[in-house]
């Protein structure tokens, strides 16, 4: 049996933010996409059955739809707010990121776990070597301020190219393997 992957599925600015400075996603939505291009997201998530999740990246999710998109996979919003209370079905608060942490998610899933954002959680799950996958979607825009995508001193990481997508959206798929 294959063990089970983490992977990073996240969209970028050209210059490297995920994120405006006050955490919002809006700029996401005013690519044109008249085609409905997902740009990779409906393999990821049908390869998947938990996800995890930044606070303010969930919060800033909550403020973006009307309905909770992910009712049917294990979602863990990360917070150090032991009062924090989930808002959403099968949603459950994690209060610490380590090694041991990550190995139950990772024994408890029978699919992959994709890790969804934002920066600092991405930097801590990057320096205990637990992204096993990253797909870097680069947005065609610059935003020339915001949330890193990786934040907090990362340490240095060697990954390898595995696949490199392009879109008639002008959006950029890089996909990288950890060596």
């Amino acid at each position: 049996m294959e063990t089970t992957q983490i992977q990073l599925f996240i969209a970028q600015s050209i210059d490297g933010y995920i994120a405006r400075e006050d955490g919002s996603l809006d700029w996401l939505l005013g690519l044109p996409n008249p085609k409905r291009i997902d740009h990779g997201y409906n393999e990821l998530i049908n390869g998947v059955d938990t996800i995890i999740m930044g606070r303010k990246t969930y919060e800033e999710l909550l403020a973006l739809v009307e309905e909770w998109p992910y009712p049917n996979y294990k979602t863990y919003v990360v917070t150090g707010d032991q009062e924090y209370r989930v808002k959403t079905e099968q949603t459950f608060p994690l209060y610490q990121i380590d090694r041991e942490t990550i190995e139950n998610l990772k024994s408890e899933s029978t699919k992959n776990i994709w890790l969804v954002g934002g920066g600092t959680l991405i930097t801590q799950f990057l320096n205990l070597d637990a992204i096993d996958e990253m797909t870097l979607s680069i947005i065609p825009v610059i935003l020339g301020k915001g949330i890193r995508l990786f934040s907090d001193s990362p340490k240095e990481t060697p990954y390898t190219l595995i696949k490199l997508e392009s879109f008639e959206t002008g959006v950029v798929n890089l996909v990288y393997r950890n060596k």
